[in-house]
């Protein structure tokens, strides 16, 4: 996998090709708990947040972090094992109830990259949580989740294949 490059927001993330996370005759919106989901356009694995990124990107340099990640084997794939995701995020405009269905994805190289990267930089990164946001409402960049106890936060429930996928 190439180099991402940060982006804008200080966050790092590998884009995903969506056709084997999102097969054709994959629904545009999904019913999960009276809540109506709507397919993400664009897929990606966060490998670091805006805080997270920002941190090691002023501390060790994009370069050194960029030797990092190229250091890594990236094969992530799908699981088949989904979740369902809340948060209330709080906006300029007041509280938005954000909902999102993730995939985990089995991503060797992510905790060894995270793993990487505390050592080098002596900041409490966790392994975190390798995952692909499929379906979102609320918010259309879906919850972000930085660490572990992100996730544990925002977990509602595991969710069914059968679930998520179309009737055949």
């Amino acid at each position: 996998m190439r180099w991402p490059g940060f982006r804008e927001d200080g966050s790092l993330a590998l884009p995903l090709d969506p056709q084997p996370l999102l097969p054709p005759g994959m629904p545009l919106r999904l019913r999960l708990d009276g809540h109506v989901l709507e397919r993400k356009r664009e897929l990606h694995m966060t490998l670091l947040g805006r805080d997270a990124g920002s941190a090691l990107r002023s501390q060790l340099g994009e370069d050194h972090v960029r030797g990092l990640f190229d250091a890594v084997e990236w094969q992530p794939h799908g699981t088949g094992r989904y979740a369902l995701l809340h948060k209330t995020k709080q906006e300029w405009n007041g509280p938005v109830q954000a909902w999102s269905l993730v995939e985990h994805l089995q991503a060797p190289g992510f905790a060894e990259f995270r793993h990487l990267l505390a050592r080098d930089s002596g900041l409490g990164i966790d392994c975190g949580v390798p995952h692909a946001t499929l379906y979102v409402a609320g918010d259309p960049y879906g919850i972000g989740l930085p660490d572990l106890a992100a996730y544990r936060a925002c977990f509602v429930r595991e969710v069914a294949a059968s679930e998520v996928m179309p009737v055949r």
